[in-house]
């Protein structure tokens, strides 16, 4: 189970028709301790947690949070699949324990109506 130490809205992006919550997400696992967390508003009014990507850039370096470079990686796949995961459980409790932290289920609510 990854914990999350901290987590803060960044923004609001748009693809398509579909709106997300882009959030950072501070973790204690070594292999991915920044990552950035994407939620959408389900019809029923909750968030899902749609994607995860790791964000891995140096800021010294990449001080204008460039996303076009290696430093960021879709790992969505590599947390919530294989034989060590339910898949749809851990993605939906890693998204919840997202949502705990901070104001952040407020902040999705105000930014994502």
């Amino acid at each position: 189970m990854l914990n999350v130490r901290h987590a803060m809205f960044r923004r609001v992006l748009e693809r398509g028709e579909q709106r997300y919550a882009e959030v950072e997400v501070h973790t204690d696992a070594p292999r991915d301790p920044e990552l950035l967390a994407y939620f959408r508003r389900e019809g029923n009014g909750s968030f899902q947690l749609v994607r995860v990507i790791s964000h891995a850039a140096d800021h010294e370096w990449d001080w204008f949070d460039n996303s076009m470079h290696a430093g960021y990686q879709d790992v969505t796949a590599r947390m919530f699949n294989g034989p060590s995961h339910g898949a749809p459980d851990d993605r939906h409790a890693f998204g919840r324990r997202i949502l705990e932290r901070e104001d952040i289920q407020a902040e999705l609510a105000r930014h994502l109506p």
